[in-house]
């Protein structure tokens, strides 16, 4: 799981700095959470640009993290594809860290999906871009993430897995309505806190 550093990600969420890297953070603490819970998932390995941000997330259990000076998010899927043993035979997953409304059972039944394909490939809401992107080995991992992503993914062989719309494994969040109807309990409990639940596509204006 690529981590880009909280204090440049989430660019396009239009609020102030500080409480963007406090939102960063929340949603990838969500993400992990709820990967790490997954039964079939066996270790996250967080690749990160931030020591403090690796700091955070490394009191979580099952999580392993390895810091990297990578900016680009298929740089840092590399970084991680690349310190893994060579003999790693199992199911081998990407995924961004900013789906906040992630549950255990639903990357359960993705990833034992997944294992079915060589490589598989989850789109986002929008169906051009992905979110999960799964192969049999290290070697089969080819990540190209960025816009348009999931075009390239599956001409490169991979297989696309039908979700619901709705579901959390879905729902990356790059914008203010993306957090609409969020359910991560640490992203949400920082939104009440600061009375920024977003309305109708913005997040709303209130204390930090």
């Amino acid at each position: 799981m690529p981590l880009k550093s909280s204090k440049r990600g989430k660019s396009r969420i239009d609020v102030e700095p500080i409480f963007r890297s406090k939102l960063a953070m929340a949603m990838a603490l969500d993400t992990v959470a709820a990967t790490a819970s997954a039964d079939v998932v066996h270790t996250v390995l967080v690749v990160s640009e931030s020591t403090a941000d690796a700091d955070e997330l490394a009191g979580l259990a099952g999580v392993r993290i390895l810091l990297t000076e990578a900016s680009g998010l298929n740089e840092s899927i590399r970084h991680g594809i690349a310190s893994l043993p060579h003999s790693t035979a199992h199911l081998i997953a990407a995924l961004p860290a900013d789906l906040p409304s992630l549950t255990a059972n639903e990357l359960d039944g993705a990833l034992a999906s997944a294992a079915t394909h060589r490589q598989a490939v989850v789109a986002d809401r929008q169906g051009t871009g992905t979110t999960l992107l799964t192969a049999s080995s290290p070697a089969a991992l080819r990540p190209q993430y960025g816009a348009g992503s999931l075009g390239r993914h599956v001409a490169a062989g991979a297989v696309t897995l039908e979700l619901p719309v709705e579901s959390g494994l879905r729902r990356d969040v790059d914008r203010s309505i993306d957090l609409e109807g969020v359910t991560g309990p640490r992203t949400l409990a920082l939104l009440e806190q600061a009375g920024r639940l977003p309305m109708r596509g913005r997040l709303c204006v209130g204390p930090t």
